[in-house]
């Protein structure tokens, strides 16, 4: 599989941009007004979200260009086996992170499913300092040894789970380094508790509440959004001021109320950057 992914990024690589934006359109018909895969959870999704405040067709318009974007972000990807990922990506908000970055701790960026992720991570490097994200592994052996090779390629480093304690460890290290780790907390795990997202309860990701509470370091929410084809806008926000008590347990489901308060702010301002694909709710 690694070598048919590879070739085919090449392929795709050879392409001018309007060739792969038209193709990334074509795919999205199939997809969302042909086979219609998933689309009923993506509407239901943007239905829990938004309410009566977005009519019919705006909710259907933003999951169809949700899927759009992600295809767009695949592409973007894939041909960045020759292209550079992080060439055109304007940074805003850039004084945040260097803020605390400065306070010598290291730094996480609270980040999530919005705009393409992979290129995010690749500016950030470039701009600031080596980011890392801990990550599952993507899809068979062959497709998640494509998929290392881009990152290494483009500079967005994971830190390895393959036994208990990894992760936590590597965090550790990366952060002192004075480097960034990325924690992605928007998807629904098993056994976590409901809190609010949007105004209703969904399972909520508190593994990163729990890992700041044993290696506390500055938290910056940090999204990108896309303005054309390989061109972004990259934001960061102020660092979040998370308080602490005396009750860990309080703390870490207070702290992961904020954090899902700081991603439906963003997904509010770009939700058809925003992949509704997760079943948040379920």
């Amino acid at each position: 599989m690694e070598h048919v992914l590879t070739a085919l990024a090449q392929s795709l690589s050879r392409l001018p941009d309007r060739i792969l934006v038209s193709l990334a359109h074509f795919i999205t018909l199939i997809v969302f007004d042909g086979l219609r895969i998933r689309r009923s959870l993506m509407l239901r999704n943007i239905d829990t979200a938004f309410g009566s405040s977005k009519s019919a067709q705006e909710k259907e318009q933003i999951a169809r260009q949700s899927i759009f974007n992600f295809i767009l972000s695949i592409f973007e990807t894939m041909i960045s086996i020759r292209k550079p990922i992080a060439e055109r990506i304007e940074v805003r908000g850039g004084e945040h992170l260097r803020a605390a970055l400065a306070e010598g701790r290291g730094v996480y960026i609270l980040c999530f499913h919005l705009g393409n992720w992979e290129a995010m991570g690749a500016k950030v490097t470039r701009a600031f300092k080596p980011a890392y994200v801990v990550v599952k592994k993507v899809g068979g052996k062959g497709t998640n040894r494509f998929v290392e090779r881009l990152r290494f390629k483009n500079g967005f480093y994971w830190i390895r789970r393959e036994r208990a304690g990894d992760g936590m460890r590597g965090i550790r290290e990366v952060l002192d380094r004075g480097e960034i780790v990325g924690f992605v907390i928007d998807q629904a795990r098993p056994g976590e508790p409901r809190l609010p997202f949007f105004g209703t309860p969904a399972k909520t990701n508190t593994s990163f509440a729990a890992i700041w509470a044993r290696r506390p370091a500055p938290v910056v929410p940090g999204y990108m959004h896309r303005t054309a084809f390989g061109e972004h806008v990259m934001e960061f926000e102020p660092a979040l001021n998370l308080v602490t008590s005396d009750n860990r347990s309080d703390d870490i489901l207070q702290h992961s109320e904020l954090f899902n308060r700081v991603v439906e702010g963003a997904v509010r301002k770009y939700p058809e950057h925003y992949f509704w694909l997760h079943n948040r709710w379920k």
